[in-house]
């Protein structure tokens, strides 16, 4: 998983970043990877949720016209379509433990 303290960092400093091409889904997953990373004092690891979880919190968040945190504003800037890519990158087919 691409993570902004860790892969991501890694992949942008050892590459030009003109040159560098991520697919649609990881592009839209590095603005998950701000917050959400394994590395201590991160907010909540993705690494232990399954596709179909992070899909249905997306949409919860996305659906949620009250909710006010930078999840629901983030959510709801995702198409259906870019919220089933983004979980399926980050995603899980199943989750450990």
């Amino acid at each position: 998983m691409l993570t902004a303290c860790g892969e991501a960092n890694d992949l942008l400093d050892n590459a030009n970043a003109a040159s560098v091409s991520l697919s649609e889904p990881a592009s839209l997953a590095l603005s998950c990877t701000g917050c959400h990373s394994d590395t201590p004092g991160a907010i909540v690891s993705l690494t232990a949720y399954s596709d179909d979880m992070l899909q249905d919190a997306l949409e919860r968040y996305r659906s949620e016209v009250d909710g006010t945190t930078v999840m629901h504003r983030l959510a709801r800037g995702y198409t259906d379509a870019e919220i089933a890519a983004i979980s399926a990158f980050l995603g899980q087919t199943e989750v450990d433990g």
